[in-house]
């Protein structure tokens, strides 16, 4: 199932324990007997549209992470970093997909190409980051870091967090003094 669907999902059932918990206190209190079709449609424009519209603002970021589009993405608010990447195996690739997998949401990996497509956790608060990483060379990496709301200040500053995380996690070597200059700042 696509994470929209669930996000949409996600939030109907958000709704729908809100309009549930109303339409129980408002029984209990005023012996209201309401009759299940109008409920039905009164959650239809209540409960389910509004999550559509707040869906369909993000629909387009979260349809990306998992598209098989190889192209890099064109957002609002993204950063871009390239990284110097030695690894310890022959494969690079796949212990580059394997740190990323112990931090982070895979949601798209083409092996043959050196793409990877991941998230963070979404949360009710905060909608998370997307990202997405090419292996250009053997020790070239090229990570692209974008916000899934671009007008939140709050998202900008965890785009730059995220970079900064994402140099230690790949133990990128020669990035690590400028990570231990910005700590010490």
């Amino acid at each position: 199932m696509k994470f929209t669907v669930r996000l949409y999902l996600y939030w109907v059932s958000i709704f729908l324990t809100f309009f549930a918990g109303i339409l129980l206190v408002v029984y209990l209190l005023w012996d209201f007997r309401p009759v299940l079709w109008q409920v039905g449609i009164v959650f239809f424009i209540v409960g389910m549209i509004p999550p559509a519209i707040i869906t369909l603002f993000v629909a387009k970021r979260l349809d990306y992470m998992e598209s098989d589009d190889v192209d890099p993405p064109s957002f609002s608010g993204q950063r871009t970093e390239r990284f110097h990447f030695k690894g310890h195996t022959r494969q690079p690739f796949d212990e580059v997909l394997q740190r990323v997998d112990r931090q982070w949401i895979i949601s798209y990996s083409d092996r043959k190409k050196g793409i990877l497509k991941f998230r963070t956790d979404a949360r009710m608060a905060a909608w998370g980051l997307g990202g997405y990483i090419k292996m250009e060379d053997k020790e070239t990496l090229l990570a692209i870091v974008y916000p899934i709301r671009p007008r939140s200040q709050r998202e900008q500053l965890m785009v730059g967090q995220l970079l900064i995380l994402m140099k230690s996690v790949l133990g990128c070597e020669d990035n690590m003094q400028f990570i231990l200059a910005a700590h010490s700042t």
